[in-house]
């Protein structure tokens, strides 16, 4: 039997604990080192050796001891680990200075921030300091979403019946009549009950073709085999349980991950999509670096779960709700699967309760699965999934994996790069293409005249991946980053020089704006009280990195823009092609929209986007949006006032409302739409009344944190070995158990 040890420390001199009842007292006196483990002292000096051995990595935790003592000052009672507690229990004066940081516990205070604007009343409500306008009403629950929509009469509740089984399975049976038999079951749809195109996936937007229901072979674990209806949305939930469906065998090995396609060597799978050769190649070469880059799968963990409403009309066709971005897209992947005319639905989104990206297309899925359902039995629908069911289901980030080699000269100036990077689509092919914008985001405000780029799809088995947050844009600038950083491990120089070293010049303000912000950030002083921090303690490290970008904004379209001035009181009607998704484009709108008539804004309302109002729209995303759509607001309202400058003109300083009257009894049209299409790379010279993109770019800065955090790492590693390897490549996320399995930690060198 194992001892069982109960420890108090009662001074800072001496540890008193009781083992087995008998109470044990270690002090200056006795001939016990600060190294000793308790694991030890049981096994040698109380002689219990039945007492576990240990490995000293604590990977079973019998090494680990957690003490809990108060605080000299405060009182505040800590648990410390076993490793600090000897070191946070010994007198201050018999420890080195050097490492007394260890025995002290990091104390998070309030964080704090600051940003600085400025406003000209003169042009409020732009440039105003407001709240969002629905933030009242989200915050208190009021705001109405998809699945608040009250319940329709005869609704029913469907959800997916997911496949369980690898890759390349045949399906032998799929056996629902337990399910069938459940209270509540109304019926199961799969691929049979589709009149149309079994895809959730638009021909003329989406090149490859997403199965919506698996037929007989499954593409990828979590791949929809069908839709159970019950008439409550926790009813299908179990009956889904209940469906057994019987699998073959796999018919070949599945290939999960990029790693795993290189190694099978199946160029089968890989699509080059960019190349991009160097103009120059300079010879100047003093160091050559090789080095790896990985960034696996993320979810984006959207508030609002995939779920869509579909009712049918009296007309034949159906009423939509889907959460998406992409309500074009929606329409016509609908139309496909019924194999009728696009007009015959309508589809219409107040806004979605997040989405980063993730219901760009991968929403199709529970949308066009609804209207199938709601076709089959001829019955509002409303089709949920669960969070499990997000994840398993859909896809995520697409992972990145880049090989590169650079040769630079002493000054860290690249002479020639190769970089040869792969994205992981999954199943998706490219329909959520990123690695062909990945060469333009890469470059960011450096010179790329010596870079050869390759850039290619790869096809896993996994399921299909999708736009992310930045996507392509964070690999891409996380990538050139990276390589920045390791070429100044390299050849010896500060990071920020290096990457100066390495700017475009010509017609670049770059280096005004970084000596700007050296300035305003006292960077010289913070890295000079970095560095002495360091040199002083060995158990307590910090880090300081600077990253330069220039974010190069990629333009699409079209989006449309209605606005319609109401002649009874002057209020604002808007309806758009954006999608309201969180990140405030309707507030945005709105202040636009007040601006340019003058009104209070309050005066203006956003109305649900719509495929009538704004039909063959482009998807909302990429931070373009606001500001397309707001360009087409301030279109829009410019042609109302002109339209009713002649009557202005004729009256006498009219209000508002009384000018909007006039234009009514004088029969002027007080509506007027406005579509803009930007010309694809090209140069938008009409910033939103000077506004900026404000999503996607300080999202790529944040590989600044896992770069100080290796460079924190970096101190500490050559404290453990003046011979280590400073750099650590960035493969996955930086999270606390990474940063403690590089720090070269060893126990024997504990000490005081």
């Amino acid at each position: 039997m194992g001892a069982q040890a109960s420890i108090e420390l009662q001074t800072t001199k001496e540890v008193k604990f009781s083992v087995q009842g008998e109470l044990h007292t270690i002090n200056a006196s006795n001939d016990i080192t600060p190294e000793t483990t308790l694991n030890s002292y049981l096994r040698d000096y109380v002689g219990l050796k039945d007492t576990k051995w240990m490995c000293y990595e604590g990977g079973c935790g019998s090494c680990i001891v957690a003490a809990t003592i108060p605080h000299p000052v405060t009182k505040r009672k800590r648990t410390l680990a076993v490793n600090s507690f000897i070191l946070a229990s010994a007198d201050k004066r018999q420890v080195n200075p050097k490492y007394q940081s260890g025995g002290t516990r990091i104390e998070r205070t309030l964080s704090t921030g600051s940003q600085e604007y400025q406003t000209d009343k003169k042009e409020y409500p732009v440039s105003e300091p407001i709240h969002k306008v629905d933030a009242l009403m989200q915050c208190s629950g009021e705001t109405q979403y998809i699945m608040d929509i009250p319940v329709i009469p005869n609704q029913v509740y469907g959800t997916f019946v997911l496949s369980n089984a690898e890759p390349y399975t045949t399906i032998v049976q799929v056996d629902v009549s337990e399910a069938l038999k459940m209270p509540g079951v109304i019926t199961f749809v799969d691929y049979k009950d589709i009149p149309g195109k079994n895809s959730f996936t638009a021909e003329i937007l989406t090149p490859h073709n997403e199965p919506l229901f698996t037929v007989d072979k499954v593409l990828y674990n979590g791949q929809p085999i069908g839709v159970i209806v019950a008439c409550s949305l926790q009813h299908a939930i179990n009956a889904a349980d209940k469906v057994k469906v019987t699998y073959g065998k796999s018919t070949k090995k599945p290939e999960y991950t990029v790693q795993d396609v290189l190694k099978a060597k199946d160029s089968s799978k890989i699509e080059n999509v960019t190349i991009q050769k160097a103009k120059r190649r300079g010879h100047n070469i003093k160091h050559v670096i090789k080095g790896e880059f990985n960034v696996g799968p993320q979810y984006h963990f959207h508030m609002e779960l995939h779920n869509c409403l579909c009712v049918p009309t009296d007309d034949g066709g159906y009423d939509i709700f889907p959460g998406t971005q992409w309500i074009h897209n929606v329409q016509l992947a609908a139309a496909a699967a019924l194999n009728m005319p696009a007009n015959k639905f309508n589809v219409s989104v107040k806004r979605l309760g997040g989405a980063y990206g993730a219901k760009i297309l991968r929403a199709n899925m529970v949308s066009t699965a609804c209207v199938v359902v709601s076709h089959k039995l001829k019955r509002p629908v409303r089709v949920n999934m669960t969070l499990t069911q997000n994840m398993k289901a859909l896809g995520k980030r697409f992972p990145c994996h880049a090989e590169y080699e650079v040769g630079v000269d002493d000054k860290g100036v690249i002479q020639y790069m190769d970089n040869t990077y792969y994205s992981n689509v999954g199943t998706s092919g490219k329909n959520e293409e990123q690695t062909s914008l990945m060469a333009g985001y890469m470059r960011s405000a450096y010179n790329n005249e010596t870079w050869n780029l390759n850039g290619n799809l790869v096809a896993t088995d996994m399921p299909g991946n999708g736009f992310c947050r930045g996507p392509g844009a964070c690999e891409a600038i996380g990538m050139i980053e990276t390589i920045m950083e390791q070429i100044s491990y390299t050849v010896g120089i500060e990071p920020l020089k290096v990457r100066q070293a390495n700017l475009v010049h010509d017609q670049n303000n770059m280096p005004e704006f970084i000596q700007e912000m050296l300035n305003f950030s006292d960077y010289e002083k913070r890295k000079k009280e970095i560095d002495d921090f360091n040199k002083r303690n060995r158990w307590m490290k910090k880090g300081l990195s600077f990253v330069p970008m220039n974010y190069h904004f990629m333009l699409n379209g079209p989006y449309s823009v209605f606005v319609a001035v109401f002649a009874g009181d002057g209020s604002v009607g808007i309806s758009h092609g954006g999608i309201e998704s969180g990140q405030g484009l309707n507030t945005k709108v709105i202040q636009v929209c007040a601006y340019m008539f003058g009104i209070p804004m309050d005066m203006v309302c956003v109305k649900p986007s719509n495929e009538l109002n704004a039909p063959n729209n482009h998807c909302t995303g990429g931070s373009l949006t606001n500001e397309a759509i707001c360009y087409g607001i301030i279109r829009a309202c410019k042609e109302i006032l002109k339209r009713l400058e002649p009557i202005k003109k004729k009256m006498k300083n009219p209000t508002w409302n009384e000018l909007v009257l006039q234009g009514f009894r004088e029969n002027i049209e007080m509506c007027a739409t406005h579509v803009i299409k930007f010309r694809p790379h090209s140069i938008n010279p009409v910033g939103t009344l000077n506004s900026k993109a404000v999503g996607e770019p300080p999202l790529c800065l944040s590989i600044s944190i896992p770069l100080a955090i290796r460079r924190a790492l970096a101190d500490a590693r050559i404290d453990a070995d003046p011979k280590a390897e400073k750099f650590i490549e960035i493969n996955g996320a930086t999270t606390v158990e990474f940063t403690l399995l590089h720090t070269m930690d060893d126990y024997k060198k504990y000490s005081l």
